[in-house]
């Protein structure tokens, strides 16, 4: 799944900017394949990822962790992205936008559908890469009456 395209006067301008919007495709990517590896590849050893009703997800190791226990629970895991803004400054950046989920339990049943805001910050590598450095997001089930 593909970063929807931005709206007029959002649209990418910077090399910093695309690589950033490149990384969020990458992620939906391997969000959509189920690749443990190459997401724990895109996060700082550093990450803290803050979700709904769960405690901080600290450190790359716990990213890998949450995701061991995760997918496993469904047979299919699609995630799209909207973003609205990308900002960078110097080695950090922020990107902000909604996000969607469409869960398939494995176990059977309705497939879960999620929907929220999320915000991520990036840090700069080194080498000049990207990797996401913290990210919090609303994401929450769908209610039946915005079906």
């Amino acid at each position: 799944m593909s970063i929807e395209t931005p709206r007029p006067g959002a649209l990418p301008g910077t090399d910093d900017e695309q690589a950033i919007r490149k990384l969020t495709d990458d992620w939906l990517a391997a969000v959509r394949a189920k690749d443990i590896r190459r997401l724990v590849g895109m996060v700082t050893d550093d990450a803290v990822f803050l979700a709904p009703g769960l405690p901080p997800i600290r450190g790359r190791q716990a990213v890998e962790t949450m995701y061991q226990s995760f997918f496993p629970q469904f047979s299919s895991v699609e995630q799209t992205v909207s973003m609205e803004e990308v900002q960078v400054a110097g080695d950090w950046a922020f990107a902000w936008g909604t996000e969607q989920f469409t869960l398939v339990p494995r176990a059977g049943g309705a497939p879960i559908e999620m929907q929220g805001k999320g915000m991520s910050i990036l840090k700069r590598q080194p080498d000049g890469s990207w990797k996401f450095a913290r990210g919090i997001n609303n994401t929450l089930p769908k209610s039946a009456a915005s079906r």
